[in-house]
């Protein structure tokens, strides 16, 4: 099996990540620290739900979710 290569916007900073074929949002999320439960993924404007897997050559966009009341 291989990797694939992705580009992550984090806090508006990009980075370049590795990660085996086959990995989901929810993957990625864990490999960064990040809850999935506090963050919403989006490629391009359209939400990614966290089963997703990911592509070669993605560009996701990671968002912090505020809740409170």
């Amino acid at each position: 099996m291989s990797d694939i290569v992705l580009t992550v916007e984090v806090d508006r900073k990009a980075k370049e990540m590795r990660l085996p074929e086959g990995s989901t949002v929810e993957a990625m999320l864990d490999s960064l620290g990040l809850y999935p439960d506090a963050h919403i993924v989006v490629r391009g404007k359209t939400p990614v739900p966290v089963d997703s897997p990911l592509l070669n050559g993605d560009q996701l966009r990671i968002v912090k979710v505020a809740s409170g009341g």
